[in-house]
């Protein structure tokens, strides 16, 4: 037995169409791209967690208390498994850099804002717009 091919739908986080799955035509909420995925798995998660809000609650207190109980065990754990140790340096190094990326100068960004302002300046006069241009990024630079 055959199946019909599902009807294609709106995806809410491109805005493009797309066909589903066919096994999961009932329930796919998004297109296939990487990118729309990861925000539907974001949403997913904050519905779950505002739906759990005291599931992780009370684990670091049972943590703390196994970690008293087994000295050292966490040491002897590095030192097996020098593997684990660069896999986390590694991604300790990743969100040091995105957290840099976020907290740009503040300069930076509006110097951005000023020099794409005067790369959008568009004349019917071409010498006209390059002399625009011009007295731009002369007065960006003068300060």
């Amino acid at each position: 037995m055959k199946r019909t091919p599902p009807v294609q739908k709106h995806c809410p986080y491109c805005g493009g169409y797309y066909t589903p799955y066919i096994r999961a035509a009932e329930t796919q909420k998004s297109c296939r791209k990487a990118v729309c995925r990861k925000k539907r798995q974001r949403e997913a998660y904050k519905s779950w967690r505002v739906r759990n809000p005291n599931y992780f609650r009370g684990l670091y207190g049972s943590t703390k208390r196994w970690l008293d109980a087994k000295p050292g065990y966490l040491r002897r754990y590095r030192a097996d498994h020098p593997e684990y140790i660069a896999k986390d340096n590694i991604g300790r190094q990743r969100r040091r850099r995105k957290i840099k990326r976020f907290r740009a100068d503040i300069q930076n960004g509006l110097l951005r804002r000023k020099i794409a302002k005067i790369r959008a300046i568009n004349c019917a006069d071409i010498q006209n717009g390059l002399t625009l241009k011009v007295d731009g990024l002369l007065s960006l630079m003068s300060g």
